[in-house]
């Protein structure tokens, strides 16, 4: 995989030993568009942060093929946006083992046993632990001091975010969710050490997060924003850029990347580089999507055959997925006809779902590839 390097020694600590070893401290931020999905590691310890919308399914497991992951020591989920818990039920369904779940104790608009992530845990026979300033977990090698949130906020999940420090020998990492500044604030009254070598910046870099103070106390040298300007227009904030920047700090945005942006640490020596999303056919397009019948028909244009495992249609009205099994292909010019239990008729593929495709409201089915790449989207005309 190609990958293009974001920021060079020039900005980097002098340091005197450059070789690898079995307690390096990295972070990988995944390009899930307007959203979270950060894997941080050190040594064997592995987690997951947020897992993005659902439709990031592709993004998140080509970053785990990418990094050599099949095994989770942790997911957690740091608040209940759509764009931070939406992959918990794909990633809850799936083969990849995790060991514990962790959210914030403080959320608005759920009952406990209707959490998203208690209910992610639930499927698989586990509990959650509830997180909040104070707290401490250690996995392995990898400690996370969490600073927030501190107190119910009732008017704005952000600001029920989970807030950590990652801190091993090679240097420590600021986690801050979607933190606003109020919650910012909040956390800085305590006096609590927030000094940083990097940061990932709260709040997809908009403006109402990263305030002044908040930055004065971070200094971080490398700040990452995970954010898609396109889905979230005005982010990262040009104000919130220029203030990181003030001080000292490298500010790289997922954005700018295919498939997210990697750090990592050792001995106080930050290394950041973004790496490419592999490619696929793009060749195959949606030919129809027929409310009427309940069916998408796709067709490759190509003069090759298209290699569709893992590739996934999603709805966006009623946020349904359907993923392609095993050996799924089509030849050249060929098309393939996906129904559901409601399509009344034989269909090359059959999604397990009734009632698909909206029949009175606009609905869009999306196709991407196994990677997470947007390869086509069609309405239902309605």
């Amino acid at each position: 995989m190609r990958k293009i390097w974001l920021v060079l020694a020039c900005m980097m600590m002098v340091c005197t030993a450059a070789v690898s070893r079995a307690e390096d401290t990295w972070m990988f931020v995944t390009n899930v568009g307007k959203g979270d999905a950060v894997f941080c590691g050190v040594g064997d310890s592995v987690c997951l942060i947020d897992t993005g919308y659902p439709y990031a399914r592709g993004r998140i497991l080509a970053a785990m093929e990418a990094l050599d992951i099949d095994h989770l020591d942790a997911v957690f989920v740091t608040h209940t946006d759509k764009d931070h818990v939406g992959g918990l039920d794909w990633l809850a369904q799936s083969a990849i083992p995790v060991d514990t779940w962790y959210a914030s104790a403080m959320y608005m608009d759920y009952k406990e046993k209707k959490h998203p992530a208690y209910l992610a845990a639930k499927s698989r026979g586990q509990s959650i632990v509830w997180l909040k300033a104070g707290d401490q977990v250690t996995l392995g090698c990898l400690s996370l001091s969490v600073l927030g949130p501190m107190q119910m906020a009732e008017d704005k999940d952000d600001n029920n975010s989970l807030v950590m420090m990652l801190e091993s020998e090679d240097g420590r990492i600021l986690l801050c969710g979607d933190m606003e500044t109020p919650e910012e604030d909040t956390i800085l009254d305590t006096g609590v050490s927030l000094t940083a070598d990097v940061l990932k910046v709260g709040n997809h870099g908009d403006g109402d997060a990263t305030g002044k103070a908040f930055a004065e106390a971070v200094r971080p040298r490398l700040s990452v924003v995970s954010t898609s300007a396109a889905e979230k227009p005005g982010t990262p904030s040009e104000k919130v850029v220029r203030r990181l920047s003030k001080l000292g700090s490298e500010v790289v945005s997922t954005e700018d990347t295919g498939l997210g942006v990697y750090v990592h640490l050792l001995s106080g020596r930050i290394t950041c580089e973004g790496w490419d999303v592999p490619e696929t056919a793009d060749t195959v397009r949606i030919l129809s999507v027929d409310p009427d019948t309940d069916t998408v028909v796709l067709k490759n244009d190509g003069t090759a055959p298209a290699e569709l495992t893992n590739w996934y249609l999603y709805s966006s009205r009623g946020e349904e997925m359907f993923i392609f099994p095993e050996e799924t292909d089509r030849a050249a010019g060929a098309t393939l006809t996906v129904g559901t239990q409601s399509t009344g008729k034989a269909t090359d593929l059959v999604w397990q779902e009734k009632s698909v495709i909206h029949a009175k409201k606009s609905d869009t089915i999306s196709l991407y590839d196994r990677y997470g790449t947007l390869r086509d989207a069609a309405s239902n005309g309605l």
